[in-house]
């Protein structure tokens, strides 16, 4: 049996042994000891089976048991005591220094300079952090502030102004997981922010999103929170669909995290039938879509690539055009293959119900340039 087939073995065993999703991706992907480290241990071989089909097994194994555990009852591993931190080599001699000077061990030294630069943020920086955001929030929620680039900005000022350090990234994040963690329940109720109107450019967040996860490995949180992540998003939701702030685009981003929507027997009935290709890309003559309600899908050859749902087909295939170059998706999007277009015309149905009808092709096909919605 060869390695391929090994790993897969072990990872269906080990898949039925733990209790939840996020014990079972570090037992996966742990840097040191994983399943794919184990099994491959050369970086040149790891890159090899990361661009397989059977990484992708792994991966599924893990959305499987995020169905069985829940994402967020699922979501908190066992606690090894460990994890492992790559530094560059000049900080670990400085470290390594600095511990003999100090006479103590190296670790002891790094997980006392952890516990001393958690504490800025975590106890008597916490109220700090809470009162920044509770003078300059202007009724809205933590998500709110840290999407809007000038309440950030607001927010960021006076977290400085009170003491508190740290890179802009780490105060937006310890403050989205204040809120998390309920930390401020005593504070006002949240003014509602809705945005109207989301169609035209709703798509082109998603794929930013995609699009940086895909490049940077990163976390849709982590986007939003990095004010350099966050520019780099707004300019290629801007490339895909121009005229909206980034408080437009990043407010729809954050709302992929809560894709539950409407679940029923409609919307069901609409991810049943399979999408009808219409035609290749380079042969698509748009005018000939109808305008109406529907799903539409890009496909190369039989891999799904993008999925999205839209008010009106034609206009959102057009949009879809006119920023590729007639490819329909750009090519620092897609560079791998000519695209096919498949549709469903849904007159008639609710935007909740195609939302829902969405989410679950999604879960179904995987789409490569899709936010997995099944967790954040």
């Amino acid at each position: 049996m060869n390695s391929v087939n090994q790993i897969l073995e072990e990872a269906k065993d080990l898949a039925n042994k733990c209790k939840n999703w996020a014990d079972l991706s570090n037992v996966f992907f742990d840097p040191l000891d994983g399943l794919v480290v184990k099994h491959f241990p050369l970086p040149s071989d790891r890159a090899a089976f990361r661009k397989s089909d059977d990484y992708d097994k792994l991966h599924k194994l893990v959305e499987e048991k995020m169905e069985q555990t829940g994402v967020v009852a699922g979501s908190e591993p066992t606690k090894s005591g460990r994890f492992v931190v790559r530094v560059p080599k000049t900080l670990h001699l400085a470290l390594e220094r600095e511990a003999i000077a100090e006479g103590t061990s190296l670790n002891q030294l790094v997980l006392a300079k952890l516990a001393a630069r958690l504490s800025t943020l975590v106890g008597g920086g916490t109220a700090s952090l809470i009162q920044a955001f509770a003078e300059i929030r202007e009724g809205f929620s933590a998500d709110r502030v840290i999407a809007d680039p000038q309440l950030d900005r607001r927010f960021l000022r006076r977290c400085r102004e009170l003491g508190l350090t740290g890179t802009d990234y780490e105060l937006n994040w310890a403050l989205l997981n204040a809120r998390k963690n309920g930390l401020m329940s005593d504070l006002p109720k949240t003014k509602r922010f809705t945005l109207r109107e989301t169609d035209e450019f709703e798509y082109a967040s998603e794929l930013a999103v995609r699009h940086l996860q895909l490049m940077r490995h990163v976390s849709l949180d982590q986007i939003i929170c990095d004010p350099d992540l966050a520019l780099e998003f707004d300019e290629y939701a801007k490339r895909l669909a121009p005229g909206f702030t980034p408080l437009e685009y990043r407010w729809v981003a954050l709302g992929l995290r809560k894709a539950g929507r409407l679940q029923n027997q409609k919307a069901a009935e609409l991810a049943s039938p399979e999408l009808r290709v219409v035609s290749s890309v380079p042969r698509l003559k748009v005018s000939s879509l109808p305008q109406t309600e529907g799903l539409y899908m890009f496909a190369s050859g039989a891999d799904p690539v993008f999925l999205g749902q839209t008010d009106n087909l034609r206009h959102r295939i057009e949009r879809h055009m006119d920023v590729s170059n007639s490819c329909g998706l750009p090519a620092w999007l897609w560079d791998q293959g000519a695209l096919d277009v498949a549709l469903v015309e849904t007159p008639g149905v609710t935007r909740a119900e195609r939302q829902s009808a969405e989410l679950l092709l999604v879960k179904r096909l995987h789409p490569v340039l899709n936010y997995q919605r099944v967790a954040a």
